[in-house]
């Protein structure tokens, strides 16, 4: 039996054997022994592997202050360690193809794919000068020892739960922390798959099960080419240029954004730090060793010292100051709780010439030289080089050095958030990572998915809304899109071709009508039929409040709420009889008197679909105002009749007509430019009523609609109106609604609207792009947007028009949607020049 007799410390240090020492073909150079389908690698020597991914943070973007703050998280999640661990910041190639599917518009073969072309273009032009093609991605990779992959699985899964938790309160003050998700067996071989196969291939799509099926031998398919391993460098496959370097010395003091810049060549690069946990009593016993060497060597020297009769000499500084590191370090050992590790940084670059190779290495050097670090080659190492720094959790190559945890965390893996949602919504590239960015507002960890565009005049703000009311209508076809257009802006959009967009235009002088008061009862019971009439209500109630500019008393509430109720259910019945629908007959409730009654005489046609059956036969505010006037000795039912004659007879009558307008296309337009002041408020309540039918509509389909609200600062300077919306608000989400207020300045929003509540619509909104804001709104952003680190707000403050912030759930990122004023997409949704659509 053989026994091993170095000390615990020192097998900390021991480099891991290859599993083939001599090997003789390609599919011998990694250290995977098997792999199984939990994701789990079995490595020599009984080592057992699992790799995670960890989604970046806000880290480079937000104070110092709450820097210190994640990396004190951080070192926390080092003490809780339990076993030997690597984390890596990849910069790997993707696939072309599946990287343009994700960010790229694909065609539909539909009158929309000029559009998407076109968009694609800008696309394709602003990620140009970012790192195209190449991903940046988070590993932590745990390495046990264990007796089977059984074991194993039990073991990881009690470590990750501990580790998942903790990442994810990594964030400070509201910001997001780290999600940590476990990689598949799939997603970590063709992470294998993609190394392997740099420069050769990169459209095959790894899967275990067909593997299995067709006989193929794993070893076989990861399998490079070639590799040809030299003392300071690699060739792969015959085409692909690398090595592996490490760092040889430590700067005394380190920055904590060392791994973001040792990230940032232009090339396939791993930046791996691989650690073994020292126990604290295998350290005490090597410090026990060392301290004795010292003094050993300090009382020697003293010793030539006297002999030399130099009696007021002292032992050399080296030993001296070796002392007291070795003293400092037994007392923090003794009085602290922190962890100590002896850990390898390690940096794998491949590049697909000498030439890139060597800019990538001369960057790491520079970065170096000016950092007060040595990097060193793995000199006749390179292999064992490429199996440390890659993803399988094993240390063939080792040249440690001892970090405490809180030493350890200065090496923060953490730079930026990204948005990089599946068929996501293109909002620019991030200013920070220069990544693109594809948010989608109907994500479903969202609780809502309104939102609010801000920015003073001539920040962009129209050209942003416009790009994302584009790709909505070409990345999500089956929406619906409603905007309410104060200023004449969208009309342009709805005349595209492909789009066969509405412009419905409100003018005094058009014969252009939508009755408010239509309502759809297809398909409407008694038990449904309360909460149509409790919805109209709560609209007449607000446009009569509205009219007359204070709130209804509860005796004028009591009487037009008994009103509205008479209407509707009068037409309830009315609707169900001219369709032979037996009232008693299909429902178990008891019909009220009233609702049976028959009010004359009318002319029914019984062939009207039931669209045309809402405009015919729907109530109008003739037959409120009606209803109250014929209310005998009733003086308060008489003044509301008296509120409500100007929108009967008078000349606010432009809602007292029979809808003679589709509002069936799905990109809507409401167009209120040209109506009197007079009449403005009443228009916007009576949309924001047909907004809510239409809502309800879309929802009975299973469709989302998209609603925006130009100038909505303006819309929420009358308080009926704002109470209104405040009440949309809340409800739309339950109804697949998505609304959207574009506004100016955020300071603008709340010093122009002190009286309002603001609270529930900014509590009821995830989405928010905020463009430039001036210098002396910046505590008025930090009290709107507590969970945005103020640091953040420099990309919003005074910033270049197609530049700020998007917050979307807990995420914050600074985008740049900048796009050439020569590209087509640009010209077609310009307003700079002040011009207009007008389909006169």
């Amino acid at each position: 039996m053989a026994f091993d007799f170095t000390s615990r410390y020192a097998r900390t240090k021991k480099y891991d054997n290859s599993l083939f020492s001599e090997p003789t073909c390609t599919q011998e150079l990694f250290p995977v022994r098997s792999i199984d389908p939990s994701g789990i690698f079995e490595l020599n020597g009984g080592l057992y592997s699992k790799t995670y991914i960890l989604s970046d943070i806000n880290f480079t973007g937000v104070t110092d202050s709450e820097q210190k703050e994640i990396i004190i998280n951080f070192k926390n999640i080092l003490n809780s360690m339990s076993c030997r661990f690597s984390y890596c910041v990849a910069k790997e190639n993707t696939d072309d193809v599946k990287y343009n599917q994700n960010m790229l518009y694909m065609h539909q073969n539909d009158d929309l794919d000029w559009l998407r072309d076109d968009f694609n273009e800008v696309i394709i032009g602003k990620v140009k000068e970012a790192k195209q093609g190449l991903y940046q991605t988070i590993y932590l990779t745990l390495t046990i020892k264990s007796e089977s992959f059984k074991d194993a699985k039990i073991e990881f899964g009690s470590i990750e739960s501990v580790l998942r938790s903790m990442f994810m309160s990594m964030g400070t003050n509201g910001l997001a922390g780290s999600k940590m998700e476990a990689m598949s067996l799939n997603e970590r071989m063709q992470r294998w798959y993609n190394l392997t196969h740099l420069g050769i291939r990169s459209d095959f799509n790894y899967n275990f099960e067909t593997e299995i099926r067709q006989g193929h031998f794993w070893q076989n398919t990861i399998a490079p080419d070639s590799i040809e391993y030299f003392d300071e460098y690699f060739i792969l496959n015959g085409c692909q240029y690398g090595k592996v370097l490490w760092i040889s010395k430590y700067a005394n003091t380190m920055d904590s954004n060392i791994m973001s810049q040792l990230s940032k060549v232009k090339c396939t690069s791993y930046i791996t730090l691989n650690s073994e946990l020292i126990s604290n009593d295998a350290l005490k016993q090597e410090l026990i060793k060392k301290s004795f060497k010292v003094n050993r060597e300090i009382s020697s020297q003293n010793k030539k010292n006297v002999k030399n009769q130099n009696y007021f000499a002292e032992a050399s500084r080296s030993s001296l100051d070796n002392k007291k590191k070795i003293e400092a370090l037994d007392k923090a050992i003794t009085d602290g709780d922190d962890h100590f590790f002896n850990t390898t940084v390690l940096i794998l670059l491949i590049a697909s010439s000498e030439v890139e190779l060597k800019s990538a290495t001369d960057t790491i050097y520079k970065y170096a030289n000016n950092n007060s670090y040595d990097i060193s080659s793995s000199f006749g190492k390179q292999r064992e080089g490429i199996n440390s720094a890659f993803i399988f959790g094993s240390q063939e190559f080792k040249r440690c050095v001892n970090f405490s945890a809180p030493c350890h965390a200065m090496f923060i893996p953490f730079k930026t958030q990204e948005i990089s949602d599946s068929n996501g919504t293109f909002y620019g590239v991030n200013q920070i990572s220069q990544n693109a960015i594809l948010g989608d507002r109907k994500r479903k960890d969202l609780l809502n998915k309104n939102g609010i565009f801000s920015g003073k005049s001539g920040a962009g703000k129209s050209v942003f809304v416009k790009l994302e009311i584009l790709s909505s209508l070409i990345g999500h076809p089956e929406d619906k899109i409603i905007i309410i257009d104060p200023q004449n802006e969208y009309g342009k959009i709805a005349k595209l071709p492909g789009v066969n967009g509405s412009v419905i235009k409100f003018d005094n002088e058009k014969e252009v009508y939508i009755n408010p008061m239509d309502v759809d009862f297809e398909n409407v019971d008694y038990s449904q039929l309360q909460q149509i009439i409790s919805d109209k209500s709560d609209f007449l109630l607000t446009l009569i409040s509205s009219c007359i500019h204070r709130p209804l008393d509860p005796d004028e509430q009591g009487i037009l709420d008994n009103v509205i109720n008479r209407v509707y259910s009068d037409n309830f019945s009315f609707r169900r009889k001219i369709n032979g629908i037996n009232d008693l007959a299909t429902s178990e409730f008891s019909v009220p008197n009233y609702m049976k009654k028959h009010k004359g005489s009318v002319s029914v046609d019984n062939e009207l679909t039931n669209d045309e059956q809402i405009k015919a036969y729907s109530p109008m505010l003739q037959d409120i105002y009606q209803e109250l006037k014929d209310m005998e000795n009733n003086e308060t039912a008489h003044n509301l009749a008296s509120y409500m004659n100007i929108f009967v007879n008078g000349s606010l009558n432009l809602f007292n007509h029979r809808t003679n307008v589709s509002l069936d296309s799905r990109f809507l337009v409401f167009n209120i430019s040209k109506l009197k002041q007079n009449l403005r408020d009443t228009c916007i309540l009576v949309m924001l009523e047909i907004v809510r039918d239409q809502l309800k509509k879309n929802f009975a389909k299973g469709m989302y609609t998209r609603i925006y609200i130009d100038e909505f600062h303006e819309l929420l300077g009358q308080k009926s109106i704002a109470e209104f919306v405040d009440r949309l608000w809340r409800e739309v989400r339950k109804n697949y609604g998505m609304m959207t207020g574009i506004t100016q300045k955020i300071s603008d929003l709340f010093s122009k609207n002190n009286d309002i509540n603001l609270d529930g619509i900014f509590g009821n909104s995830e989405y928010f792009v905020l463009l430039s804001q001036d210098s002396r709104d910046h505590d008025t952003l930090r009290k709107v947007f507590p969970s945005i680190s103020p640091a953040l707000f420099s990309y919003v403050v005074e910033a270049e028009s197609g530049t700020g912030l998007l917050k979307l759930g807990n995420v914050s990122v600074p985008f740049d949607i900048k796009i050439p004023d020569t590209s087509h997409l640009y010209k077609m949704i310009n307003t700079d020049d002040n011009q207009r659509f007008d389909d006169d």
